[in-house]
């Protein structure tokens, strides 16, 4: 381990010799290493806004960071919880009609969507997942994860600040208007998240005129400092010019429900129960799963670890030899 964000380590069934000599396309060796290779690709799509021009150049880009008080890139966090997917897991999403209507509505409407579930049933994999989709889609994303252990990524100030500052890196004409703050010597670091959501959002982005949608998807809302007050700032979004689809995760508290009920019939809205889906805990289970033992015995261990489980990926298959 070299202790890089978002690093992981797997073992593979091979000495010195043999760990980069595969005996076919099918070899478990083989496929763990090409997953990780295609993670690592995603990740830097993902990452790299440079794909898609017209680019903002790295003298205006670095301006706006300063300007922002942007310190780290959300790239780090998407990073961390792409690298904890487990292929063939979170596809049921792709299938979801609530899903495919957030995504491909095309009338202009903005549009809404909570992805809803306990703790540990898997909302920031799902979540990393989405926007690698959307990436990989040629769509405009931007992205956030709450972090309950991180102070600072806790703030909805720091949150608005950092979807500002993506949307900057593919909305040349945002980009411009935004750096054009720079002579108002507004504090956006010590500014209040009211403050922040009326200068950037309300007085520049909503007046703008872009007919392709901008998607945000915010992870872990209930883990904010104030997520009603997150909820009640979104609700403004009814008055964009631009196109927004807000995708967010968390967990199903009281403030959350209600904020959601009370959202302006001009936004759609819908929700999605992330939960009971054991097909990905099984793959999750099999995957991470270390022991001796034939095909049968190995199932009859990865169903007791679903049914003990309660839909929880906090469970941590640990190698067994039997007894």
């Amino acid at each position: 381990m070299l202790g890089y964000p978002g690093e992981t380590s797997k073992a593979l069934n091979a000495d010195h010799h043999g760990v980069c000599k595969y005996d076919s396309p099918v070899d478990p060796n083989y496929v763990t290493v090409r997953n990780v290779l295609k993670s690592l690709v995603s990740k830097i799509i993902a990452s790299d806004q440079s794909a898609k021009p017209p680019l903002p150049n790295r003298r205006e880009s670095h301006d706006l960071r300063a300007v922002l008080a942007i310190t780290e890139l959300p790239a780090v966090d998407y990073s961390f919880f792409r690298d904890q997917w487990t292929q063939g897991t979170s596809d049921w999403i792709l299938a979801e009609h609530y899903f495919n209507e957030w995504l491909q509505l095309q009338d202009g409407t903005q549009h809404l969507l909570w992805l809803n579930g306990g703790a540990a049933t898997g909302k920031s994999v799902l979540s990393s997942f989405i926007i690698n989709n959307l990436v990989e889609q040629g769509a405009h994303c931007q992205y956030f994860f709450v972090r309950f252990g991180d102070q600072k990524k806790r703030s909805l100030s720091l949150l608005l600040r950092s979807i500002a500052y993506q949307i900057a890196q593919s909305v040349p004409g945002f980009l411009q208007k935004l750096t054009e703050l720079v002579e108002e010597a507004v504090d956006f670091d010590t500014a209040d998240p009211r403050t922040i959501w009326d200068r950037i959002y309300r007085s520049i982005l909503f007046q703008m005129d872009e007919p392709e949608p901008i998607y945000w998807v915010i992870d872990g809302l209930d883990e904010a400092d104030d997520p009603k007050a997150l909820l009640k700032l979104l609700s403004d979004v009814a008055l964009s010019t631009m196109p927004i689809r807000i995708l967010f995760t968390s967990r199903k508290t009281s403030d959350i429900v209600t904020s959601f009920e009370r959202f302006p019939e001009a936004i759609s809205k819908d929700s999605i129960s992330v939960e009971g889906h054991l097909e990905d805990l099984n793959r999750y289970i099999r995957h991470e799963l270390t022991m001796s033992g034939d095909t049968d015995y190995r199932e009859s261990i990865v169903r007791r670890i679903v049914a003990e489980s309660q839909n929880n990926f906090l469970v941590r298959p640990f190698p067994y030899s039997g007894g």
